[in-house]
C-alpha cells in the first residue's frame, strides 16, 4: 500500500471554508425560522375551519324534510249564534 500524503490547507483556503459555514448556518437558521412559522400559521388556519365549521353546522336530517303539519277546523259553538 502506498502512503497518500494529504496538504495542508493553507490559512486562505481555512478562512474561505469557515466563511462559506457561517454563510450555511445562516441560511438554514432562516430556513428554519420560515418553516416554524408556516408550521405556526398552517395550524392558525386549521383552527380557523375549524371554528368555522362549528358555527356553521350541517342541519339535522329531520330539518331537511319539511314537517307535516295538518290544519284542523274550529268547531263552532251553537250558542254563538253566528
Amino acid at each position: 500500500m502506498a502512503e497518500e500524503t494529504k496538504e495542508k490547507p493553507t490559512r486562505e483556503q481555512l478562512v474561505q471554508w469557515y466563511k462559506d459555514e457561517i454563510e450555511l448556518a445562516g441560511l438554514r437558521s432562516e430556513l428554519s425560522k420560515q418553516q416554524r412559522d408556516a408550521a405556526v400559521y398552517e395550524a392558525e388556519r386549521i383552527q380557523a375551519i375549524a371554528a368555522i365549521a362549528q358555527m356553521t353546522q350541517m342541519p339535522d336530517e329531520s330539518e331537511e324534510s319539511p314537517k307535516k303539519r295538518t290544519l284542523k277546523k274550529e268547531q263552532k259553538d251553537p250558542d254563538d249564534g253566528c
